[in-house]
């Protein structure tokens, strides 16, 4: 049964009242949140003034207290071979990484967590052992490189595995050389912050791969930038073939038509046909 018109009209004028109430208040609090980042962030700019940052991790103990994988995103910096993990979008954590070379370099785009696992081993990357156990091949490659009889193939650990994309780009335990690019695609970490963000990321966490760290919104802090963007070689261009050399000019018979005055004869005499 329908409201009496009074009522309906109440409810009505409640609801105008209140919605724009309710939107004003998501505002305000969107906007807090902002400023709370912002001021949390001034600290981490801090950081990166001081001398010899890019060898150190820094961390804020008490968003790294809260951090769950609810409130949680990981940046990568190709051009900066850092990595942020972001809590409520402020830096918990501005950390070391080694990302792919020049001839396997780290795609960027928009990630999440595809697959966790402690211990993992790459099925395409690692060493090929003889059957007395001597390295035949000590960077191999599966696709490229054969087992000899006898033989076996090991892949390359890579512990506290986080895996990104279906072809096997991720982030995990590895040799992280200082400010240069090393992997072969994948995103290389310290131990102890694979572990830590091992223990807070899950499946479907987010994780952005670009030039600089999108919450920073570019180089941040002293001599910030350290290495060159690594992205795929072009493939060369194959020069153009010199043109065939002309044919050497040949005298062609010159035709004459009747009652026309001849090339190289007088202007008074007209060649005539036999």
């Amino acid at each position: 049964m329908n409201a009496p018109a009074p009522a309906r009209f109440a409810a009505l004028l409640v609801a105008a009242v209140l919605l724009p109430g309710c939107a004003l208040v998501e505002d305000f609090r969107q906007r807090g949140d902002k400023g709370k980042a912002a001021k949390l962030n001034k600290a981490h700019a801090v950081f990166r003034t001081q001398p010899g940052w890019r060898k150190l991790t820094y961390r804020n103990n008490d968003l790294m207290a809260r951090a769950d994988a609810r409130n949680t995103a990981v940046e990568i910096a190709l051009r900066e071979q850092r990595g942020l993990l972001l809590v409520d979008g402020a830096v918990a954590m501005d950390f070391p990484v080694a990302t792919g070379k020049a001839s396997h370099p780290t795609p960027k785009g928009s990630y999440k967590i595809l697959e966790k696992k402690e211990k993992h081993a790459s099925n395409l990357y690692g060493r090929i052992l003889s059957d007395s156990g001597s390295i035949v091949v000590s960077d191999a490659d599966t696709r490229q490189h054969e087992v000899p009889e006898g033989g076996r193939f090991v892949g390359a650990p890579m512990p506290y595995w986080m895996r990104m994309t279906p072809t096997g780009v991720g982030m995990h335990v590895g040799k992280v050389p200082g400010h240069r690019t090393a992997s072969h695609g994948c995103i290389r970490l310290k131990k102890d912050t694979a572990v830590q963000l091992f223990s807070i990321l899950d499946i479907g966490s987010p994780v952005t791969v670009d030039s600089f760290a999108p919450a920073l919104g570019g180089p941040l802090g002293t001599d910030s930038v350290v290495v060159a963007e690594v992205t795929a070689k072009p493939r060369p261009r194959p020069r153009p073939k010199p043109p065939a050399p002309a044919a050497p000019a040949t005298a062609q018979p010159v035709q004459v038509a009747d009652n026309q005055p001849q090339i190289g004869a007088p202007a008074n005499e007209v060649a005539t046909t036999p």
